[in-house]
């Protein structure tokens, strides 16, 4: 249903981009867009009254499917409908605990002592390099700057 709106949404954006193309100002009209023709065809209006009206119900039409589609996104808000939106959620992820964190071995982490940050500047190190391809010799590593 909704890609069925989404190309009759398509559709309907084309026709109006034509219409409004094809239209000329009051003094102009459509017989001049058509060599002529629709004088006969449209009578001796030249069908201005007729695109004006397609034109709105057009224009009603476009505004009617932005409401329904946007009701539609909204309705799904919060729900996943991606790839694996049927899958099982695995067991939660067991917090970190030992050395990497101030705490001994076993220790939560709610009771881990708070670890002092330095007052010293962080050393600048030296830019990552690209990997050189494979079987090609490593380069030699840069001098280092005093």
């Amino acid at each position: 249903m909704e890609t069925f709106l989404y190309v009759v949404f398509a559709l309907i954006c084309l026709l109006l981009i034509g219409l409004i193309l094809i239209q000329q100002g009051k003094g102009a009209g459509v017989g001049f867009s058509m060599g002529g023709a629709s004088q006969a065809m449209f009578g001796g209006s030249g069908g201005r009254e007729f695109f004006i009206k397609l034109t709105a119900g057009l224009a009603v039409a476009f505004v009617v499917i932005c409401i329904i589609l946007a009701r539609m996104a909204t309705a799904s808000t919060g729900q996943y409908n991606g790839a694996l939106a049927g899958a099982e959620a695995s067991a939660a992820p067991v917090a970190p605990t030992g050395p990497l964190t101030g705490a001994p071995a076993g220790m939560p982490l709610s009771d881990a002592p708070a670890v002092p940050m330095s007052a010293a500047p962080l050393k600048a190190t030296a830019p990552l390099k690209a990997a050189a391809p494979a079987g090609a010799a490593a380069p030699a590593p840069a001098p280092a700057k005093p």
